[in-house]
């Protein structure tokens, strides 16, 4: 049994996610020109099915990783906050060139994450129905819902703030932000920004890429690291008994012999119940498990646990 088999884990809750940024683009040449700057196919977008995406510098080094949803006449990439500023001065760098508005409309919507009953209806109630599909949307003029399932069904609510109803959820973003980490899915921030390839985010396996699509921003190093087998690093869920801060952009590191050595970097973390759960950019060939120490207070110990998918 696992440290995280033998904590409950909650089965219902609304939490707001205060954490998440919005970027807006509008302009007829908004679907080429961000076809060009992110590494999912933008040409498959509908407003009934949102992406997972992520953006990169020519180095192929990430700015950011967000969902991409087609609304009413634009585009809007939920990201995390503190990486947004950096992500979406790269997009207005290169945007001048087409017919595209750029723009940061996170004062506008607020994002609510959650998952059971009470959610659903509400969720109904709003939109009309629920989305069925992994990355399937429904939306109306107040804003979007995407359906995510896993590791279990939960939802994310992006709606505009002028149409809000009266809803109680969560202050602390806690339970969302564990399941994000339970499902395997890296985050940037600005702790972690143009630090990894997509690849060391595990983007891939959750369709994340599309190495079909033309040339983008960073393209050919993301199709190197592919191709010819250069990725020396993945992401790893770990886990271990302590309530504590946010350890985003924390080191970790593992022992060999009677010495440790520096071992990667925490890409986020969630406290619940006495119990820590982190996801961490490791050299590929970790094992599980595997036992890593924080670097800033040796006597946390960290153990490694089975992803959700495979790894290539």
């Amino acid at each position: 049994m696992s440290v995280t088999d033998s904590v409950p884990q909650n089965t219902s809750y609304i939490c707001e996610l205060n954490n998440k940024g919005i970027i807006q683009l509008q302009g007829e040449e908004r679907v080429k020109y961000l076809q060009g700057q992110v590494t999912a196919d933008i040409e498959v977008l509908t407003k009934a099915k949102s992406l997972l995406s992520c953006h990169c510098d020519f180095k192929g080094k990430v700015w950011s990783v967000s969902y991409i949803l087609s609304w009413e006449d634009s585009i809007l990439l939920v990201t995390h906050k503190t990486a947004l500023t950096r992500s979406l001065g790269e997009l207005n760098k290169y945007g001048v060139f087409a017919k595209v508005d750029i723009n940061d409309d996170s004062d506008n919507w607020q994002v609510l994450g959650g998952k059971g009953l009470e959610f659903e209806e509400y969720i109904t109630e709003q939109f009309g129905s629920l989305p069925k599909e992994h990355q399937s949307t429904v939306s109306n003029d107040s804003g979007l819902v995407i359906s995510i399932e896993s590791p279990s069904p939960r939802y994310l609510v992006v709606q505009k703030k002028a149409s809000l109803p009266a809803l109680s959820f969560q202050p602390e973003d806690q339970e969302w932000e564990l399941d994000d980490i339970k499902s395997g899915l890296a985050e940037i921030k600005v702790e972690t920004s143009n630090e990894y390839v997509p690849q060391m985010l595990n983007l891939q396996a959750l369709n994340a890429i599309n190495f079909d699509k033309g040339c983008y921003m960073g393209q050919e190093v993301v199709a190197r690291t592919k191709y010819l087998g250069r990725n020396k690093r993945a992401s790893f869920i770990l886990s271990a008994r302590l309530t504590t801060e946010d350890l985003t952009g924390q080191s970790l590191e593992y022992q060999v012999g009677e010495n440790w050595r520096p071992g990667g970097k925490i890409l986020r973390s969630a406290s619940i119940n006495n119990q820590t759960t982190i996801l961490a950019v490791l050299p590929i060939d970790t094992a599980i498990p595997s036992v890593f120490r924080l670097k800033s207070s040796p006597s946390v110990i960290f153990t490694t646990e089975t992803l959700p998918y495979k790894i290539q």
